[in-house]
């Protein structure tokens, strides 16, 4: 293998040994092996499908088609069970709610209950008591033969948790009835609107006076009626607000317009230079406003030394927790939630807040939370103070999809720095833990912003930024911009600045911290395509992983997602999805043993090539089918109303995750 041959590769293809790749004739050959290993038959795929390159990308307006038929078709069915038995009864215990809505009959369940999916229960091996009792799809391996739960006594008085920041139904009452109560962020808006109101009066007396001057202007009398030919002008532009002072003070500066006499006309001028432009000075002012009585000064905050660790990115879908306890033990130092929005925490909805959930082996672990209003993003960055234990609040200035763009959040904040600087100082008031943000370059191509926005984080309380090297315009589409990452990396002051973009080696790793000038580099869809990656980096290797420890990866993935979705009926279909999610990542990986040159480049696209046993194949084949069956190596037969489609259309080369 060269690693050097660049000649050798060709664009946008990677460089697969000519022995491993698939010819036409060939076609027949990944159906041949999937009946080998699962004992499945996969569709027939047509001559046109198959050929020695992918296909040519498609417009962005068939994307877009496409992926509004996906989501169509994922929300046509979702699985629901035929009897909702009540927890209470399904561990063996009585229910004293009256108004309980769930299902109290046991043996009528039973009679109805699919049947189990093995003999070897993975909550109930760890925690010595399965919490889905007799709900649970492998309930025989915690069951006497005369129908009575087993509990491991010595395991389950140790009360193992291995998982916090759950939401508690006293917690979601007071959400949902508006009685949690915030009174560090009512003090902060109450800052604000008083602020706000005072730049609106400030505003109306501009205009007042530029349309006194105006009429100055035009009025052809050769006359002047202000003494000694001025105008009195407010300029905003000079206010100022104490931070030490609970009372705004602003320092009104006068600006004077002087006037010419026209020899023939006799009319009066303003001089360009000194003319006030209110309209585009007001964002700048509110940007710059400070927060008055800050509860804690910077030494006292908790500190993170980000530098040089290896950050995983907050993923949508695919970040989840049993994904994120995969990449630590790969060696992630710092993981981060998948995005959340501060809409959905402040009315507790159930299903936001599960996405804050962290497991005891993220020593260093941060949400992201996406909002527009201070209101929203300072009211709940309070709340996570309060309630759930976290290292660091990371506020998303990168989502590009319209559903959120369009009111105002992820990218849409980039050019409103004014309402952004004041959500973040607002965040960094009302908490003692650090916030970072995650941004892109700007909305369009041709003109980014970040270099801009950078210089301003460390005075609005950013402890650490993090540069997404493309814009939403671009989405995921060309490489990430790692020249423009290193031009604003010399604006960042003294908080560090992360890149992020098409990292899927060491040596990209690497190259960037060295050429850069970044002071880390946040993995995401590399982390996907291969977890193993926070190992390569650390060890400064290319690792070949077998076909077998890639599957045993799988295995423990379904485990760790029957721990965190359930072992019943409900949480085995999520973690099949999940897991299927996952795989339109993960298939993507080229065995080391199989390049012509390395490394493998995250936006090559390979041919259809067959792997060094049965198996490899398999795991690389991009239909979703595929990845069903290899669930049902470890979580039984699908459901016959399951049905995948994927969420990110990765297996085209299209589209790929979001990173939040």
């Amino acid at each position: 293998m060269n690693s050097s041959e660049e000649p050798l590769r060709r664009n946008g293809i990677a460089p697969i040994k000519q022995e491993y790749i698939i010819k036409k004739e060939d076609k027949f050959i990944k159906q041949e092996i999937a009946e080998i290993a699962t004992g499945a038959v996969l569709e027939d795929t047509p001559d046109s499908a198959v050929s020695e390159e992918p296909p040519k990308k498609k417009s962005r307006i068939t994307r877009t088609r496409e992926s509004n038929k996906r989501y169509k078709e994922r929300a046509v069915k979702t699985f629901t069970e035929v009897k909702r038995l009540c927890h209470k009864t399904a561990v063996g215990e009585n229910c004293d709610f009256d108004q309980c809505k769930y299902d109290h009959d046991l043996t009528a369940f039973l009679e109805i209950k699919e049947k189990d999916l093995g003999d070897r229960c993975v909550n109930f091996e760890k925690f010595g008591k399965c919490r889905y009792g007799y709900k649970c799809r492998f309930s025989k391996s915690h069951m006497t033969p005369d129908g009575k739960l087993i509990v491991n006594e010595k395991l389950a008085s140790l009360g193992i948790v291995e998982e916090k920041n759950g939401l508690t139904h006293e917690m979601q009452k007071l959400l949902r009835k508006n009685l949690y109560r915030f009174p560090k962020s009512d003090s902060y808006l109450k800052d604000i609107d008083g602020e706000i109101s005072k730049q609106k009066e400030i505003e109306e007396q501009n205009k007042l006076a530029k349309l006194q001057a105006t009429d100055l202007v035009t009025d052809k009398s050769d006359q002047i009626t202000t003494p000694q030919n001025q105008v009195v002008i407010d300029d905003t532009s000079t206010a100022e607000i104490n931070i030490h002072h609970s009372t705004t003070e602003l320092n009104d500066k006068n600006l004077v317009v002087q006037t010419l006499e026209n020899d023939n006309e006799g009319a009066c001028e303003m001089k360009s230079d000194d003319t006030v432009l209110i309209r585009d000075k007001m964002e700048d002012f509110s940007a710059s406003t400070d927060t008055p009585d800050v509860p804690l000064r910077a030494c006292e905050k908790k500190k993170i030394s980000f530098k040089n660790k290896l950050y995983l990115a907050p993923l949508t879908t695919v970040g989840n927790l049993p994904f994120r306890r995969i990449c630590k033990e790969f060696g992630a130092d710092i993981t981060c939630g998948e995005m959340a929005m501060a809409t959905n925490l402040l009315q507790g909805q159930q299903s936001e807040w599960a996405l804050l959930k962290r497991h005891v082996s993220e020593d260093v672990f941060g949400v992201q939370i996406c909002g527009c209003k201070a209101q929203h993003m300072v009211k709940c960055a309070e709340v996570l103070m309060n309630e759930v234990e976290v290292d660091f609040i990371d506020v998303n200035l990168g989502c590009p999809i319209d559903l959120v763009y369009n009111k105002g959040g992820g990218t849409a904040l980039l050019r409103h720095d004014g309402r952004l600087g004041k959500i973040l100082r607002g965040m960094n008031r009302v908490t003692d833990i650090p916030i970072t943000v995650k941004l892109r370059t700007g909305i369009q191509d041709d003109t980014p912003v970040a270099h801009k926005l950078v210089p301003k984080f460390e005075n609005w309380g950013v402890s650490m930024a993090t540069l997404h090297g493309r814009s939403r315009q671009q989405r995921y589409t060309k490489l990430a911009d790692w020249k423009y990452i290193s031009k604003v990396s010399f604006t960042a002051n003294e908080i560090p600045l992360f890149g992020n973009g098409d990292v899927l080696g060491y040596t990209d790793y690497y190259e960037h911290i060295e050429k850069h000038h970044v002071d880390g580099v946040m993995i995401g869809r590399g982390a996907l395509i291969k977890p193993w990656i926070f190992d390569e980096i650390k060890s400064r290797r290319h690792y070949d992983i077998s076909s077998r420890e890639r599957l045993d990866i799988l295995k423990k993935y379904c485990d760790y997602g029957m721990e965190h979705w359930g072992s019943d009926s409900i949480g085995i279909n999520q973690t099949r999805r999940f897991f299927c999610e996952w795989m339109s990542f993960l298939y993507r990986y080229i065995p080391v043993g199989l390049l012509e040159v390395l490394p493998q480049r995250i936006n090559e696209r390979p041919p259809f090539f067959r792997g060094r046993d049965e198996l490899e194949t398999l795991l690389a084949s991009g239909n979703s089918n595929d990845w069903v069956k290899l669930s049902e190596m470890f979580l039984g037969p699908a459901h016959e109303s399951f049905k995948f489609v994927p969420k990110h259309a990765s297996n085209s080369y299209e589209a790929s995750s979001y990173e939040g």
